[in-house]
């Protein structure tokens, strides 16, 4: 289940939509939203980003066991990660490439949800649905209105960083409902965002291409691959 709630937030001049929770694993995600008056301390032992740029990765891993339609799951993934490696997921768009850092780290199963959807083809096609400027892009929706997910639920991870510039978390429509829909910062909102959103990694290129995204942009494939 993702989070975004269709309450319309107006804020810093821009109008935001947030999903509402949507029973049994349809999920909607639960878009952030600002609050300029909120500052987003991180959770309980905070943790240094990792450095993708300086590490060396493997070839795209190979689908799953994906189920027969690669956007209806009946549960959460196993764990399948190695949570000593960090995983590069490279999302390909008609602008350009997105590469994120995937830190387990930060929080090991939102990293695992997020590979195993990759490897077995769930974001392929699928667009970002919400678009902020000056504050997130957002994606990972297969009905693409924002209500949708893969079909379970995973609980909330400890927020260990800061939702800074190019910073990747999970959107949720409440706790523990996390599904696939995911938001990239495309601006510093330490101080716009509650800790309430899993964060679990980081843009290591293409943050330039990421702020040119337009609601409705394609995310053609994203790849992920293992560090070697």
């Amino acid at each position: 289940m993702n989070r975004i709630s269709r309450t319309m937030i107006a804020s810093a001049g821009a109008v935001v939509f947030a999903a509402g929770v949507v029973a049994c694993g349809s999920s909607s995600s639960s878009s952030p939203s600002e609050s300029a008056s909120a500052p987003s301390p991180a959770g309980t032992g905070e943790i240094p980003f990792a450095d993708c740029e300086t590490t060396t990765f493997g070839e795209p891993l190979a689908p799953l066991d994906p189920p027969a339609n690669p956007t209806v799951y009946t549960a959460p993934p196993p764990m399948t990660i190695d949570e000593s490696k960090l995983y590069q997921a490279t999302i390909s768009t008609a602008k350009g490439d997105i590469v994120l850092c995937l830190q387990p780290a930060l929080a090991p199963q939102s990293v695992n949800n997020f590979v195993t959807l990759s490897r077995n083809k769930f974001y392929d096609g699928l667009t970002f649905h919400r678009v902020v400027p000056g504050f997130v892009v957002q994606g990972g929706d297969p009905q693409g209105s924002g209500s949708g997910g893969p079909g379970y639920s995973f609980p909330d991870e400890p927020v260990r960083q800061q939702y800074v510039d190019g910073a990747v978390a999970m959107a949720n429509s409440g706790p523990n409902s996390n599904g696939s829909q995911f938001f990239i910062d495309i601006a510093d909102n330490t101080t716009a965002l509650q800790p309430l959103y899993n964060l679990f990694g980081k843009t290591s290129s293409g943050l330039d291409v990421a702020k040119q995204i337009k609601q409705g942009d394609v995310m053609k494939t994203v790849v992920v691959r293992q560090q070697t």
